[in-house]
């Protein structure tokens, strides 16, 4: 078995980009999803120091899955894109890779994570409920095959001094 960990990566990294583009690829095939327009690299670039990019790395530093979490109102942080390889699904990367993203969330003075899926995604919404999230009202106009979710932090508490 293949040992994995998690950790930040610059988004802006090669290895970021061909699992961001993974990614976008698994969502046309799997929700026929229209997403091939976007400029993964531009993204990248201009997300630069608004948001914070997890990656799965294995053993031979090979990434093997990723995530992103960024600030999208006062105190509200959106995840997007996470994604593992479905070689290895099954295996709690994208558990863990999901509590990276909130650990950060929770240190930025996040109340709120919020976040969409597709229905098809039944892997991705199992994740998401057993993890405390809750579905919602949809937060913008969206497809009517995609999920609301959110989630409330609980406060990183402040050392007194």
């Amino acid at each position: 078995m293949t040992s994995v960990r998690v950790e930040a990566l610059d988004p802006t990294d090669p290895r970021s980009q061909a699992a961001i583009n993974q990614f976008l690829n698994e969502m046309v095939e799997l929700v026929g999803a229209d997403v091939l327009e976007i400029d993964v690299a531009q993204e990248a670039r201009d997300d630069s120091g608004r948001s914070f990019f997890v990656v799965a790395l294995d053993d031979r530093d090979n990434v093997v899955g990723c995530g992103s979490l960024r600030q999208v109102g006062p105190k509200i942080g959106q995840i997007r894109r996470l994604w593992v390889n479905p070689v290895l699904r099954g295996r709690s990367i994208g558990r863990r890779m999901l509590s990276a993203l909130e650990g950060a969330g929770a240190v930025a003075g996040f109340d709120f994570i919020r976040l969409e899926v597709y229905d098809a995604l039944s892997q991705a919404i199992l994740l998401f409920e057993t993890s405390g999230y809750v579905h919602v009202e949809p937060f913008e106009e969206s497809p009517p095959d995609l999920r609301a979710y959110q989630k409330q932090l609980v406060p990183v508490p402040l050392d007194e001094e």
